[in-house]
């Protein structure tokens, strides 16, 4: 038996394999209950399960563990494991150190969170400590100690692996560990981070002198340097703030790897996970932010998959968009991968959100036809919490598919169903592909964003205006590209793929008639010959609201804008502008980009009268360029969505007579799936091809075709 992760799905055996799997917390549960919570999962057709073992939990005193259920029946995780091989389900354990969870102290014990050193913490600028449960991950007591807990809860791990026939499969590495300083909005000045930010910066630039070219300083040493503290006042502040950004990736990335090699030292051989926050609390447009810190071990690990999680907490016609594109952007970030969703809805986290079993079930059904082949439902039993350890009392998640008693839910007959299909088509629907003319570019540097501009800041560090810039990355990220374009090209029914321009080749790009990017003032020049490489050699580039002309570093960088022959200028104007005669179209600020329009195509003019959208050949290939903002409020946006898309000649996959319905074509080696998708709170009629179908409210439909 052999189980691993493969470019588009996971393997069993060689062969392609999608994992269904469901939470269940046995330390939330009476032991006696455990089996029945596990036959219950079984028999909703799911192959495997998934825990957290909290370290607080087995290690209650220092140095005492406790994994035979000695001091309380439900610390015998021993048994626990024995009883999901028993059953027959694969297991995924998730032993932190972190595991947040709605554990007290994040699942950290919590004689080590009363013993740990100033030292261990993240500190603020002032040297504070930032939370009691934020460690500094690559602070040498806080290593210690996680070390001295693997020392323990390791061996457990090895001996009941797949390849010592137990039932362990897959096991996730600490847990989401770029969210504490997204959700607390600070940076952890530590005296390790501090060190190691200094060594990153001497191996980055080599040379002092390397580093003043690029910052426009005057350093005489790097011993001069220090960490940037508050708000950018100048260029200086920008590059020191976007190496900042840089280093955290590393950082993470140096953290993860630690506890990797350590977890290796024990012969462990079972896929490694971890996962990411991405669809949670209505709209995933913070994900390509949050995807973003894991760029550089992404890039550098391949034995460490990722998984995304996807809890809306509600799904509906504002956010549906949120699925395609969370796993669009994965795959992109994750070209070697599978994926997946590591938190798959079922249920909700605070009582007062209610989830609607049918909702969720259509939301079960498109996030199949959007790609995710593998995922764990959590919660799939609900908890509760053991005395003192949760965050909002003692119930721990809510409406799940069974209760902690090991009760049905109206839910679990939907789950059933989902795992029902599956189960008779996965050979054929994890080998299924959605067909796309149309590439949209990610560009991680847009998303460095988590210091300086976050959601989550309260004082944003970043002012645009006084750097002389028009864009706020942020606004760009989630204003225009994922709640524009990618929402607009959803909408419409067109299909789209991601690629990482900062990873892919121009082969890969010249697969796709059209390039759409969104951009602000700045990119790398490699980036920007890569774009210009495609449009010259056959591509169409579609590019706003505005043409890049300087580095990431705030330094001129024209490729683009030379080698394209573009002349621009900038220039106030009414927000309305005319595009493709789409008249009276709302654009976010009055600063547009002015074309010069000899020899070009005028496609957009202003109120003035002045050109801010320009068409024009290059080379084998077309740009399209439109100096302004727009993303998705009005028929209008939609309409040039749609008018540029069909410039190409590029059609939808199906006919459906009712725009208001969304669909999906996926086309495997046997079979093809056409998913028909209502978002809408009201029973739609309408043809498919000669066929006539009904879809009540918030429903789904699967048609499948040879």
């Amino acid at each position: 038996m052999s189980f691993s992760a493969s470019k588009g799905y996971f393997l069993k055996n060689g062969k392609p394999y999608f994992v269904i799997s469901g939470e269940i917390h046995y330390f939330r549960l009476d032991p006696k209950l455990w089996e029945k919570h596990l036959k219950l999962l079984k028999d909703s057709g799911a192959n495997t399960t998934s825990t957290y073992i909290p370290w607080d939990w087995h290690e209650y005193e220092e140095n005492k563990f406790d994994f035979t259920g000695e001091t309380n029946p439900a610390r015998n995780l021993i048994k626990y494991i024995k009883l999901c091989k028993k059953v027959g389900l694969n297991l995924i354990v998730k032993p932190g150190p972190y595991i947040l969870a709605e554990y007290e102290g994040q699942g950290l014990p919590q004689w080590l969170l009363n013993k740990a050193s100033k030292n261990a913490h993240a500190l603020d600028e002032n040297g504070n400590v930032i939370s009691p449960d934020l460690m500094s991950y690559m602070s040498d007591e806080y290593l210690h100690y996680s070390f001295l807990w693997y020392n323990e809860i390791m061996p457990i791990i090895s001996e009941h692996q797949e390849s010592n026939g137990g039932p362990i499969t897959m096991m996730q590495v600490c847990n989401e560990v770029g969210v504490f300083q997204w959700l607390s909005g600070k940076i952890d000045y530590n005296e390790k981070v501090l060190k190691l930010y200094y060594e990153f910066l001497v191996d980055k630039y080599k040379s002092i002198e390397k580093l003043n070219s690029t910052y426009g300083t005057k350093y005489n040493s790097f011993e001069k340097l220090s960490a940037p503290v508050g708000k950018i006042e100048n260029k200086q502040d920008y590059c020191a703030y976007y190496d900042f950004h840089l280093f955290y990736r590393h950082f993470y990335a140096m953290y993860l790897d630690t506890l990797i090699k350590k977890i290796k030292s024990f012969n462990i051989n079972v896929q490694l996970t971890h996962n990411i926050p991405g669809w949670i609390y209505g709209n995933a447009a913070e994900l390509p932010m949050l995807i973003s810190t894991y760029e550089e071990i992404m890039r550098t690990r391949e034995d460490i998959i990722f998984g995304l999680d996807h809890i809306p907490e509600f799904v509906s016609f504002r956010n549906a968009h949120s699925d395609l594109a969370c796993n669009k952007i994965l795959e992109a970030m994750q070209p070697y991968g599978p994926v997946w969703a590591a938190e798959f809805q079922c249920g909700t986290r605070e009582h007062h959100v209610k989830s609607d079993t049918n909702d969720l079930e259509t939301f079960y059904f498109a996030s199949l036809a959007h790609g995710l082949n593998s995922f764990n439902y959590y919660m799939f039993s609900q908890g509760i919490n053991p005395a003192g350890k949760g965050f909002f009392g003692k119930t721990f998640y809510y409406q799940t598919a069974a209760t902690a008693k090991a009760v049905k839910s109206s839910l679990y007959d939907i789950i059933k169903k989902v795992n029902g299909f599956i189960n008779k088509e996965k050979e054929n629907l994890l080998q299924s592909k959605t067909k796309s003319d149309i590439c949209v570019g990610l560009y991680k540097p847009y998303f460095y964003t988590e210091l300086t501009t976050s959601q989550m800041l309260k004082d944003k560090r970043l002012d645009v205006e006084k750097l002389g810039l028009q864009f706020d990355p942020r606004f760009m990220r989630e204003e225009i590209f994922f709640n524009g374009l990618l929402r607009g090209l959803q909408t419409l029914n067109f299909s789209y793929d991601i690629q990482d321009l900062e990873n892919t080749s121009i082969e890969s790009l010249l697969k796709y008639k059209q390039l759409w990017i969104t951009t602000t003032e700045f990119m790398d020049a490699d980036t920007q010959s890569l774009l210009v490489k495609y449009v010259k050699m056959g591509g169409h580039l579609i590019i706003y609201p505005v043409i890049p002309t300087m580095d990431l570093y705030l330094n001129k960088c024209t490729n683009l804008k030379e080698e394209l022959n573009i002349r621009v200028s900038k220039s106030p104007s009414p927000n309305k502008v005319t595009v493709f005669e789409i008249e009276d179209l709302f654009t976010v600020f009055r600063d547009k980009q002015i074309f010069e329009s000899t020899k070009n195509e005028i496609i957009a003019t202003t109120e003035n009268g002045e050109t801010c959208g320009i068409r024009k050949k290059v080379g084998d290939g077309t740009v399209t360029i439109l100096g302004f903002a727009f993303g998705y409020t009005s028929d209008e946006h939609l309409h040039l969505y749609e008018k540029i898309v069909l410039l190409d000649g590029i059609r939808r996959a199906a006919k459906i007579s009712d725009p208001d319905i969304q669909f999906v074509v996926r086309k495997g080696e046997k079979y093809s799936y056409l998913f028909l998708l209502n978002y809408h709170n009201q029973k739609k009629s309408f043809s498919v091809g000669s066929k006539h179908i009904t879809l009540s409210a918030f429903s789904c439909k699967v048609i499948k075709q040879k």
